[in-house]
């Protein structure tokens, strides 16, 4: 009789330690989720602050006149100490061909999520007297988006129709 009851109690000790572990993945697994939400939406945020710094910098420092628009022409002006992308890589601008007294801005090749997508075309990027306009790019050219001199920002139902399907180029244009 006791060595029935060892058997079972020793069963029983395996059952809830294999119970205990299952909790504790789980729960890792929600954190980790959490964490790197958490990590999108703090990056996010930094790109979101890095373009308006470079944006305004840039005005103040050409203004208008964008010919000799340059990384290290900022830099050197004190306006902007950081034009590294959050998402990776560094920003990439210069004198647009879109217009007298627009340059433009974008993620030097690095892709930003579909999350973060929708939160920078939701993103109120001023008025249009400084904002000119926007564009997402994809792999698809058939799902890229350009809105020039549009209302901003856009609706949450546009910004996710058209952030979906995968990362995403974004291209800023300002005067």
């Amino acid at each position: 009789m006791k060595t029935y009851l060892k058997k079972s109690q020793n069963g029983r000790s395996m059952i809830e330690m294999l119970g205990v572990l299952a909790i504790v993945g789980v729960l890792s697994a929600g954190g980790i989720a959490g964490y790197s939400m958490a990590m999108q939406s703090y990056k996010t945020n930094q790109l979101i602050e890095k373009v308006q710094i470079i944006s305004q910098a840039a005005r103040a420092v050409y203004k208008g006149n964008y010919d000799d628009l340059s990384p290290n022409n900022l830099i050197t002006s004190g306006k902007v100490k950081d034009i590294s992308n959050p998402f990776g890589g560094a920003f990439v601008f210069a004198k647009s061909s879109a217009g007298q007294g627009i340059f433009s801005l974008n993620t030097g090749g690095a892709t930003v999520p579909a999350q973060a997508c929708v939160d920078i075309l939701l993103t109120d990027w001023g008025n249009t007297g400084m904002f000119w306009g926007i564009s997402v790019q994809s792999s698809n050219p058939a799902d890229s988006y350009r809105r020039e001199k549009g209302n901003y920002p856009l609706s949450v139902t546009d910004a996710i129709s058209i952030c979906k399907g995968g990362d995403k180029l974004i291209h800023w244009w300002f005067k």
